[in-house]
């Protein structure tokens, strides 16, 4: 069996929408490195996603910073994340680390492994610092936010290209793609369920933001053994035992819960025994939640004014400010488990040392310089389609994620302490079913379009999403107030529903992509670009942060003041949350069904490409193989000496004809040939895809064209199945 003999085959099994490639993983990585590059996922992915869902939560609801310099903050660091990709990608490219005598050499260390032991440092950083500000004054705070973002811009655009360039080096295919992402399910749901965990830790209190106490529709909130009411809802923070002058406004006390005899000279209140219990709360609350306020304190002044203690955070002996608030443990315990988590992303150093992709395993060709690449990877119609639908659903998840606490505390009307509860109510159903719902995918990836899959999720979701927010609003506005229990399975139900229609979209974005690095790949003769591809899908994702900022504003711009009660917010801010969610969401899912709908690469354009891709990683695979063997033994580093059998053909489906073929492969010293015409080439590529498979006979008929044709014969094989390029494909 020739050489297109074998083309065919693998070209008539790639015609259906799975990969039926061989089962490459493109350098030979133990399943030790398999693994430890999926674990790596948790250090990769989780820090940003915590930093996205909950820092509007955590800046504009507990630290009360206004929406407006947050918002520039936003769209400053939006534009900076997404211009400072392209140079990062194209140092990365070109291999520019690998020139330090501490990367070098390059076969040792990869393109992409320097990158990721820089960023990674800086991204723990940024994520971790945003939890523990050194000073809540608002100037001090929009700074320390800036300061903590550029941080972590810099730390993810250099961590993560270099991690997801990795994942399309080390599986060549879409079949290993799909499998590597695949092995990364496990450690994303644990550390999704710590992600779920952390709002119930840090925001189950209620912040001390407003300037009045705010009483929620719910009833009166009451100070209890673990948490007390913000400090605002005690009477005068500074002056923490001085009650004189509410109590000279007060009607005559009746008998003192307290008498002097009962009392140690020493204690606080001691000077003042005829003081009742709710003296040590604000006018505001005692006048509409009396009872409240002398329940939670059992008629005793003592534990009012603990409470009050700690609620301020000022020692309970001395009246000074102790340095520890409430909220002083639970953000610090979420910026170590952060910090924790991102250190997982070293585990892809060693991995990515392995990627095996080379510029002078192209043919000899010179890298593009940043201009000449930006442009030959934006003139691609695939990326530009892929491009799209990354910056309309990142658009539409940041803001879901960042904004739905507002959405909660100020449209459906909980109480600020209850918002930890309900999201982490609403992210422990994601993660179920995106892990449960996961097998169904991958069985229906095998038999359909990834894009035609995506864009019916995404017109599911559009149905449906509007349904959740307006129930979630209607429970909220109910008679008696929001309840908890009918809010609780609301947001439980919509979350479910959410994993499921998300649970493919990574193993689907992956493929999508892939495959358009791949024909850039054919048309430049094996020149691989993974890193510049990722970077310009950078721009315009990363430009999805300014349309967030911008709904940000908005609801500044309609009157929305984070220092007062959600009662006494505009009505017009309270309709720009809430139409942000019913009307932007909606339009947002119907373009991306659209765009889905609308990716290129499909049916005979993405099996030839398959064909291509094989043709290319063989003959990449003999150089790698020819470059280790005439190196002397010293300067080799750690670069594969596999066969080719063992790259190409490493399959439980591999065929003895197949076998013997790349053993004959793996001998031969001819280059890779250009194609005789341009007819020629595609006319061979059609012929690949078409062909049908082999009669039984082929492995005797291959021994005989072996005896007859040798290296000749290998390469005239070659040439028939060289890829056209990617503007006759």
């Amino acid at each position: 069996m020739h050489m297109h003999t074998a083309s065919r085959r693998r070209g008539s099994r790639a015609s259906a929408p799975e990969e039926c490639e061989a089962e490459t993983e493109g350098p030979e990585l133990s399943a030790l490195l398999r693994w430890s590059f999926a674990a790596a996922s948790i250090g990769v992915w989780s820090p940003v996603f915590i930093f996205s869902a909950l820092r509007n939560t955590l800046y504009v609801i507990h630290f009360g910073v206004g929406v407006q310099p947050l918002s520039i903050v936003n769209i400053v660091m939006g534009w900076w994340n997404a211009l400072n990709g392209p140079f990062i990608a194209r140092w990365a490219d070109a291999g520019v680390l690998n020139r330090l005598s501490l990367f070098s050499p390059a076969e040792a260390w990869g393109r992409r492994a320097p990158w990721i032991l820089l960023g990674t440092p800086l991204a723990i950083a940024g994520t971790a610092a945003i939890w523990v500000p050194p000073s809540h004054e608002e100037g001090a705070l929009v700074a320390w936010y800036a300061g903590s973002y550029f941080l972590l811009v810099n730390g993810v655009t250099a961590q993560m290209q270099a991690y997801l360039a990795s994942i399309q080096e080390l599986f060549t295919t879409g079949a290993s793609r799909k499998r590597a992402i695949a092995r990364q399910v496990p450690f994303l749901t644990v550390s999704q369920l710590v992600s779920a965990v952390l709002p119930v830790i840090a925001f189950s209190y209620t912040p001390d933001t407003t300037e009045t106490c705010c009483i929620p529709a719910s009833g009166c909130p009451q100070p209890d053994e673990h948490d007390s009411l913000p400090c605002v809802c005690y009477r005068d923070a500074p002056d923490l035992f001085g009650v004189h002058d509410y109590r000279a406004r007060s009607p005559p006390p009746p008998p003192p819960p307290l008498s002097p005899a009962e009392s140690p000279p020493s204690a606080p209140w001691a000077a003042a025994p005829w003081v009742l219990a709710t003296d040590a709360f604000a006018p505001d609350y005692v006048a509409q939640c009396a009872a409240a306020a002398n329940a939670s304190a059992d008629g005793l002044l003592s534990e009012a004014l603990k409470l009050r203690a700690d609620a301020c955070g000022l020692d309970p002996e001395t009246g000074e400010p102790s340095g520890v608030g409430t909220e002083f443990w639970r953000f610090g315990l979420v910026a170590g488990l952060i910090a924790l988590m991102g250190t997982c992303a070293f585990l892809a150093v060693a991995p990515a040392r392995r990627t095996p992709i080379s510029l002078e395993e192209a043919g000899g060709q010179a890298p593009l310089s940043l201009c000449a690449s930006l442009r030959a990877t934006f003139r691609l119609h695939s990326f530009r389609v892929y491009a799209a639908i990354m910056f309309l659903s990142q658009c539409y998840m940041s803001h879901l994620l960042t904004n739905i606490s507002l959405y909660l505390v100020y449209v459906v009307g909980i109480d600020v302490a209850q918002v930890g509860f309900l999201m982490g109510a609403m992210m422990l159903p994601v993660i179920a079913t995106r892990v449960l719902s996961l097998p169904l995918y991958l069985w229906l990836l095998q038999r359909a379009h990834p894009a035609s899959v995506y864009s019916v999720l995404r017109a599911i979701e559009a149905g449906l999403v509007v349904l959740f927010f307006l129930l979630l609003k209607a429970e909220g506005n109910a008679e008696g107030g929001p309840q908890m229990s009918k809010l609780t399975a609301t947001a439980a139900a919509a979350g479910a529903v959410l994993g499921v229609t998300q649970s493919p979209n990574d193993i689907i974005s992956h493929m999508l992509m892939g495959w358009a690095i791949d024909e850039d790949g054919v048309e430049r003769r094996g020149l691989r670009r993974e890193g510049m591809f990722y970077a310009c899908n950078g721009v315009c994702q990363h430009l999805s942060e300014v349309v967030v900022a911008l709904i940000l504003a908005s609801y500044g711009w309609a009157g929305f003041d984070p220092k007062q009660c959600p009662s006494e917010q505009p009505a017009s801010a309270v309709t720009a949350i809430e139409l942000s969610f019913l009307v932007f969401g909606p339009v947002v899912l119907a373009l991306l069904t659209l765009l889905g709908f609308a990716y290129p690469i499909r049916g005979e354009r993405l099996a030839r490409l398959k064909a291509q891709v094989a043709v290319l990683n063989e003959d990449r695979s003999r150089r790698i193989t020819e470059r280790n063997v005439s190196r002397p033994a010293s300067t080799r580093g750690t670069a594969s000496t596999r066969t080719l059998a063992e790259v190409v053909f490493r399959s439980r489906s591999s065929r003895p004809d197949e076998v013997a073929l790349s053993e004959q492969l793996t001998t031969s010293s001819v280059p890779y040939s250009e194609p005789a015409s341009e007819a020629g080439g595609a006319a061979a590529s059609a012929e690949a895809v078409s062909a049908e498979a082999p009669d039984k006979n082929s492995s005797s008929k291959h021994g005989i064209a072996d005896e007859a044709g040798g290296e000749e014969a290998v390469e005239r094989d070659l040439a028939v199945v060289a890829p056209a390029p990617l503007s006759r494909v």
